[in-house]
């Protein structure tokens, strides 16, 4: 288990704490550890799950903001053998609640302003923090800090439970095993530069896949995990400027505000070596413009699933005055992957350039959603194809392109619109602030484009200035019919835009 390539999270957890006990592993508003000081507590912590009566693969459920407890348990899972469930805080009660009948955890480690109001069904322990420390602190500070890692944990073993988000039905448990996520840290650490002293700041939740992913990245590697004291554009920039991060990974809205307010010329921002977006269309013009306001600065993005464990396709990382060869696409398909195009009414493969559904088959692939047996089959062939439920399109260079979810494919009169791609064409509208784009009936074509427009603050715009915006930009045939501008766009817990509820009207 100490070998310079462990199989585990733990595993090589023990290995860095051994090799690189004194760097940091972890900055976070809660405190800073060295890799001997987390490794120790990781252990103290998996030393009281067994105390507390825990066995293998029983779960236990965070729902807590970003900070250093939540990345503790990540590793005392594996450590203990057990199953981490991370929660998504933004849930509404109901669906919060009908996560843990499904997971059903043996303890709740939550923060205080989280913690759900009816009975969680397990024990409770509180996460925040007074000047005491806190409620977990005392928990784990009598557990054995030499406790080695479970001996019976191997590449098959269960750590995570990823619920997707449940935008057109209930909440799935993806499991996700040791070999899926080292296969994850692996093929990523190549393909974005990563290295040791990397300092990786920790933006989006880690109750997200795409979140949890790159903090395991990072401790893959031995770098330090920097987590900010907030969301706010000031404490993210001070953050990179107070730790020298090197890597992070931002949503387009933010990084869209680093431009806006000019953040470079405010706070120190020279240190970053890569930003990683993703989570939402980003227009040509935003990236060009973060660019030229971080000339030393690699951009880059993907595409994955909850079930592929984040990334599976990354796009060439670019810099200021590099020619993007492959506008559209999310790049080629990792080593460690395999790809078809398959239509969907044949269950055959297209051909180079044709649009067809996603199959994926790689280590990094589920084994299946947590109780759900008949959506593991219908999810995942016999043979280990994943049917990812997305359209797309690959080029005879290799380079994938995604055009939609399937779901939200619009058809109109015989023709394909991709509500993506008109997604792109107005967002690059520079008084848009997001937009999303769905298909609703009409008497004649079947369906017709519908655009559900939010405005950045400020800005004026108009139906008929935006369709004239769009002219040359799009084919006729995929402009919108309809445009509805409104204060904000649905979202599920998330964040994700429920695009049923505006097809029924409910924008």
């Amino acid at each position: 288990m100490t070998t310079s390539h462990p199989l585990t999270l733990a595993g090589l957890l023990a290995g860095h704490a051994r090799d690189r006990g004194g760097s940091r592993a972890v900055s976070a508003p809660a405190g800073s550890q060295t890799y001997a000081e987390f490794a120790g507590d990781v252990a103290r912590i998996a030393d009281r799950l067994h105390a507390a009566g825990l066995r293998r693969e029983d779960r236990v459920a965070v729902l807590a903001h970003n900070d250093l407890a939540y990345v503790q348990l990540v590793y005392a899972a594996s450590w203990a053998g057990i199953v981490l469930v991370g929660l998504n805080w933004r849930l509404a009660a109901d669906e919060l609640r009908a996560v843990l009948d499904d997971c059903k955890p043996s303890l709740l480690f939550a923060d205080q302003e989280l913690a759900p109001g009816a009975d969680p069904g397990c024990p409770v322990v509180r996460l925040d923090r007074s000047e005491e420390g806190s409620d977990f602190e005392r928990w784990y500070a009598t557990g054995d800090s030499g406790r080695a890692p479970d001996v019976h944990q191997t590449d098959e073993s269960l750590v995570l439970l990823a619920y997707t988000t449940g935008t057109t039905g209930e909440p799935k448990g993806v499991q996700l095993v040791e070999r899926n996520l080292r296969e994850m840290a692996q093929h990523a650490a190549a393909a974005w530069a990563l290295h040791p002293e990397m300092r990786y700041m920790a933006c989006l939740p880690l109750f997200r896949m795409s979140g949890m992913s790159s903090v395991m990245c990072c401790v893959h590697l031995g770098g330090e995990v920097v987590i900010p004291s907030g969301s706010s554009l000031a404490e993210i920039a001070g953050a990179v400027e107070e730790r020298r991060v090197t890597h992070t990974s931002l949503v387009p809205t933010l990084l869209n505000s680093l431009v806006a307010e000019k953040a470079a010329e405010t706070f120190d921002l020279s240190s970053l070596e890569v930003i990683i977006y993703g989570s939402a269309p980003s227009t040509g013009s935003m990236i060009e413009q973060a660019m030229e306001m971080l000339p030393q600065t690699g951009f880059s993005h993907g595409y994955g699933l909850t079930e592929t464990c984040a990334g599976v396709a990354i796009a060439p990382t670019l810099r200021r005055g590099e020619v993007d060869r492959h506008p559209g696409s999310v790049g080629t398909v990792a080593p460690n992957c395999e790809c078809r195009i398959v239509d969907v009414s044949t269950g055959r493969d297209v051909g180079t350039g044709a649009d067809g559904e996603i199959w994926l088959r790689t280590p990094q692939l589920t084994t299946g959603y947590w109780n759900k047996p008949a959506e593991t089959a219908a999810a995942i062939s016999a043979d280990g194809w994943f049917r990812t439920g997305d359209i797309g399109m690959i080029d005879a260079d290799g380079f994938l392109y995604v055009r939609d979810r399937l779901k939200d494919m619009i058809i109109l009169g015989g023709e394909n619109v991709y509500s993506v791609e008109v997604e792109n064409a107005i967002g690059a509208h520079p008084a848009v602030l997001e937009t999303a784009v769905v298909g609703v009936p009409h008497p004649h074509w079947g369906e017709t484009v519908k655009a559900v427009v939010v405005l950045r603050r400020g800005q004026e715009l108009d139906e008929s200035e935006l369709l004239g915006w769009l002219e040359g930009r799009l084919a006729h045939y995929k402009c919108p019919r309809i445009v509805e501008f409104v204060g904000d766009l649905p979202k599920a817990g998330s964040g994700k835009v429920l695009k049923r509820e505006l097809r029924e009207g409910k924008g």
